[in-house]
């Protein structure tokens, strides 16, 4: 993987995911006790042997680069290269206007480092597991141009999703974006059709060719998914798809992708970990998942009949008989004696007060829960006190404050 360069997508605003997203980017969310989103596809291609990694940021996007610095600062450290690129108007006056201009306004990446041939370039804001070195070992056994990593989703749900064709070489012959009629089936497996996941590995000169073109094109929206993928097709590139069903990551016996866009998705990626058989494993040794060191003392229990059941808790935690079922603590939580709570995610500096409630909830950071208050119970009164609500799931903004 030495001749391969890694790019993430990391500038998206995740505006199905406020108020989480309203003061940092979407990969930049908390996420499982200790970690960030983004922590999951940059340990993916570092793990895979991608050694220089450039990450593209643009909106609310300081929370996301000094908790990537923390660990990886901007030089070479065990050998790799990590390095946030803020989006700088190269090409223009504009901002990035989607995934592929993002690529576009820093071709000079690509002249800076002509060693690289090939470049893969995944999405800053799914939870998954994946080893880029089985996709770029496809891409290269087919002689591909370009490669998308795809999934089998079934017919009905194809609405959701671009939808890639495929001949049975796998060979990408056509793109429908969203169709809601007569979706094309993968062939010899009928009633299920391939969604691009946002991960692609590319010929880098192939790929700045397709995408200088794109960008002449004022009707564009400058996307991958939308008009580079079509572009590409129209051009006759070598286009495949690869079935993330078939990839591996050592010590483990199958794969986990999530899009965590919206409240209901995060919430219950969550509760994946939680799980007596976490669908996601955050204890492999063979592929970790590395992250910044927080430096919290050992979480503690304070007095008995404290209940704790399917429940991750992190460093710094105090938890004083209370009950703790279904949830994830993050770093430096207080939960008060004859609390309660149940299917739910606290970020960090959170205090749960005394004979407080707290179900199907999100807590963002710095929050203080007043004594027997209740969260979750009554949508009714969550709403009355500016909390979004959503799918049954109460969200409560970081900085609240309480009667305030």
């Amino acid at each position: 993987m030495n001749d391969v360069m890694g790019i993430i997508l990391a500038g998206g605003a995740g505006e199905r995911l406020k108020p989480l997203t309203a003061v940092r980017a979407k990969p930049a969310v908390p996420f499982g006790g200790k970690y960030r989103i983004i922590d999951f596809v940059l340990n993916n291609l570092i793990n895979s042997g991608i050694r220089d990694i450039k990450i593209l940021v643009q909106t609310l996007s300081q929370p996301l680069i000094n908790h990537v610095s923390t660990l990886w600062p901007s030089a070479p450290v065990y050998n790799y290269y990590v390095q946030c690129i803020p989006a700088q108007k190269r090409m223009g006056e504009e901002w990035y206007k989607s995934t592929a201009d993002a690529v576009y306004q820093n071709l000079n990446i690509f002249r800076d480092n002509p060693l690289f041939r090939r470049v893969a370039i995944f999405s800053g804001d799914h939870v998954f597991k994946m080893d880029a070195s089985q996709l770029d070992r496809f891409h290269l056994d087919k002689g591909a141009d370009f490669t998308i990593s795809s999934m089998a989703v079934p017919v009905e749900q194809a609405g959701r999703f671009g939808i890639i064709e495929v001949d049975d070489t796998g060979r990408v012959i056509g793109f429908q974006e969203k169709p809601q009629h007569q979706p094309r089936e993968i062939p010899g497996r009928p009633g299920f059709c391939l969604t691009s996941m946002g991960n692609y590995l590319a010929d880098i000169p192939q790929l700045i060719e397709a995408i200088s073109e794109d960008a002449k094109f004022l009707q564009s929206s400058h996307d991958f998914g939308k008009d580079v993928i079509p572009f590409m097709l129209k051009q006759g590139l070598r286009m495949f798809a690869y079935d993330f069903a078939e990839n591996r990551i050592p010590g483990e016996a199958h794969v986990y992708w999530r899009d965590v866009g919206t409240i209901k998705s995060y919430w219950e990626a969550t509760m994946d970990l939680v799980s007596i058989e976490p669908e996601i494993n955050l204890y492999n040794p063979l592929w970790p998942v590395k992250t910044s060191p927080d430096f919290m003392p050992p979480a503690k229990w304070v007095m008995r009949q404290s209940l704790l059941d399917n429940a991750i808790v992190s460093g710094g935690c105090v938890v004083t008989q209370a009950e703790i079922s279904n949830s994830v603590l993050s770093q430096m939580v207080r939960v008060e004696k004859n609390a309660q709570v149940r299917d739910s995610v606290i970020f960090a500096d959170v205090v749960i007060g005394e004979g407080a409630k707290v179900q199907r909830a999100i807590i963002d950071k710095n929050v203080l829960v007043p004594p027997h208050s209740r969260i979750g119970y009554s949508a009714e009164e969550d709403i009355a006190r500016g909390f979004k609500v959503t799918d049954g799931i109460t969200v409560v903004p970081k900085n609240y404050v309480f009667g305030g």
